[in-house]
C-alpha cells in the first residue's frame, strides 16, 4: 500500500495544476506473437519518473511530505504552518493510506486481438469508446463511424456512418460521454468545443451544436490565441481534458522557440466547465509540432493515457489522487488512442490499421 507520511518538516506538497489531431498515418504494428498480421499487443517498459516538477515527493508509490498543521488537502505555507480548520490539522507521524488505482502500473496488456465486428480488411482507427465498452466511435477508411453492442462480451454491430455537423470535425479528436449519448467535437477553427446529443444509444447524434457548457474554455482560446485538440471526458463526468497549443504563425516561430503545447483539465460545475488548469506543466509539456495528445482516462481519474506526437508512442501517467501530479510514467509503445474500460482490465487502441483490445 502506498502511504503519505505527514512530517514536521513543514515542506508543502505542491499539486501541479497550471494545457492536432492524431495523424491518420498508421503506427507500426506491435508484435505479440500470434496476433493478426496487421497488429499485436506489444510489450511495456516503465520509464519511471519524468519531467522536472520539483522534488520527487508526490510520485505514485512514494511518500508525500505535507506541511504540518495545515488543513487536510492544503499545503503549509513556506516557513510556517498552514491554516487549519477545526479538527483539520494533521498530527506528526500520521500515516495517510493511498488505495490502489483502477489501472495497474505494471499491466502487461497482452493477448491483443482485433475488435470483433469492427476490425476488417479496411483501415480502422479508434476515436473513442465508452468505459462500459458498449459504444464506439471510429474511422473506417477515413470515414467516421459509430457502433453499438448490448454486452461487452458481444460483437459490435455493423456500424453506421457518423453524422458530423458543418464546421466541426473528428481529425482533432472526439470525446464520448460514459452513457454514450453525448459527443464532444472541436470546431474546424480549432478554438471552440461543442456537445452533440442523441436520444438513445441506438440513435444518431443531432446536428445542433451546444457550446454553452464550454463557454469559459472557448473564450479562453480567443484570449490566449491557442488552439485545442484531443478532448476526452472522464467516465464520471467530472473532468474534461484536452491539449492546447500555440499555432505556428505564417512567418514561423522566432529562432529557438518551437511553440508550447500543454494538457489541460477542467472541472464540471453547475454552469458548465470551469477555466482549466495545466496538468502537464514541467512534467510532459510538448511543442507545437510534438504535442501530448490525451486519448483516455481511467474510471478513477488517476491514470491518463496520451500519445507523444513526436515519437508516436502511447504513454500512461499515474497519480495518487485525481488532484495530484502525474509523476509516474509508463511507455505503452505504439498503441495509438489507447483507452481503458471501467475496470482497467482491458485496453482498446489502434495499431497497424486495426482496432485492438488487449487484457491486463
Amino acid at each position: 500500500m502506498n502511504r503519505y507520511l505527514v512530517s514536521s518538516l513543514g515542506v508543502a506538497l505542491f499539486v501541479g495544476v497550471a494545457c492536432s489531431s492524431n495523424s491518420d498515418d498508421h503506427a507500426p504494428a506491435v508484435s505479440d506473437g500470434g496476433a493478426s498480421s496487421k497488429s499485436g499487443a506489444g510489450g511495456r517498459t516503465s520509464s519511471g519518473k519524468s519531467g522536472s516538477g520539483g522534488a520527487d515527493a508526490g510520485s505514485a508509490g512514494e511518500p508525500d511530505v505535507v506541511g504540518t498543521g495545515g488543513a487536510a488537502g492544503e499545503a503549509g505555507a513556506s516557513g510556517g504552518a498552514g491554516a487549519g480548520g477545526e479538527g483539520g490539522a494533521w498530527e506528526d507521524g500520521t500515516i495517510i493510506p493511498v488505495t490502489p488505482g483502477a489501472c495497474a502500473e505494471d499491466a502487461a496488456w497482452s493477448h491483443a486481438t482485433p475488435l470483433p465486428g469492427i476490425s476488417s480488411t479496411s483501415d480502422e482507427q479508434l476515436l473513442a469508446i465508452t468505459a462500459d465498452e458498449l459504444d464506439i466511435l471510429f474511422l473506417r477508411d477515413h470515414v467516421p463511424m459509430r457502433a453499438h453492442r448490448e454486452l461487452a462480451s458481444a460483437e459490435f454491430d455493423a456500424g453506421t456512418t457518423l453524422t458530423i455537423a458543418d464546421g466541426y470535425g473528428v481529425d482533432t479528436g472526439v470525446a464520448l460521454s460514459a452513457e454514450g449519448t453525448t459527443m464532444v467535437l472541436l470546431a474546424t477553427t480549432g478554438q471552440s468545443f461543442a456537445a452533440f446529443s442523441r436520444s438513445s444509444r441506438s440513435a444518431d447524434f443531432e446536428p445542433s451544436a451546444d457550446t454553452s457548457a464550454f463557454a469559459a474554455i472557448n473564450q479562453r482560446a480567443l484570449q490566449t490565441m491557442q488552439h485545442y485538440a484531443a478532448p476526452i471526458l472522464a467516465p464520471d463526468g467530472k473532468a474534461f481534458i484536452f491539449s492546447a497549443f500555440a499555432p505556428e504563425p505564417e512567418t514561423g516561430f522566432p529562432m529557438g522557440y518551437e511553440g508550447l503545447s500543454m494538457v489541460y483539465e477542467s472541472a464540471w460545475s453547475m454552469n458548465g466547465w470551469v477555466m482549466p488548469d495545466s496538468i502537464s506543466q514541467d512534467l510532459f509539456d510538448g511543442t507545437t509540432a510534438e504535442r501530448p495528445l490525451p486519448s483516455g482516462l481511467s474510471s478513477d481519474s488517476r491514470t491518463l493515457f496520451y500519445v507523444e506526437e513526436g515519437s508516436g508512442k502511447q504513454m500512461a501517467r499515474f497519480r495518487a489522487r485525481p488532484d495530484a501530479p502525474l509523476y509516474t510514467v509508463v511507455d505503452l509503445e505504439q498503441r495509438t488512442r489507447a483507452t481503458p474500460n471501467a475496470k482497467c482490465d482491458r485496453l482498446y487502441y489502434s495499431s497497424g490499421g486495426d482496432i485492438l483490445v488487449a487484457s491486463e
